[in-house]
């Protein structure tokens, strides 16, 4: 069975403070958590969309058989190739590819935007 995976709580929260802002709905419902304001579950493909169309960063996640990794790059301001510029090194070393995204996401909210 395929199920629909969330950003973490964090990541949730970092969304909601640089501007991710959507209507609570049945398919993005809160998520809550004692003492705190609550912030909207989000999709790791609604994030990652939101970070192509908002900001232009694409997020690239790559597998090696051994591992996944992740790269950022610059969809705006291309050089003269018109090849994305990268704004992150690879990391790599994570089990899952939604590990993956999760740190790439948590990445470019600290400290690309």
């Amino acid at each position: 069975m395929i199920i629909e995976d969330y950003c973490s709580y964090e990541v949730a929260k970092l969304l909601k403070e640089k501007g991710f802002d959507e209507p609570c709905t049945e398919l993005n419902k809160l998520c809550l958590r004692d003492d705190e304001k609550p912030v909207l579950k989000v999709t790791h493909q609604k994030a990652m969309k939101w970070l192509r169309e908002v900001h232009g960063i694409f997020i690239a996640i790559n597998n090696d058989d051994l591992d996944f990794n992740w790269q950022c790059y610059d969809l705006i301001n291309r050089g003269s190739t018109l090849d994305p510029n990268i704004l992150s090194e690879s990391y790599a070393g994570y089990k899952t590819y939604e590990k993956a995204v999760e740190a790439a996401l948590k990445y470019c909210l600290k400290n690309l935007i």
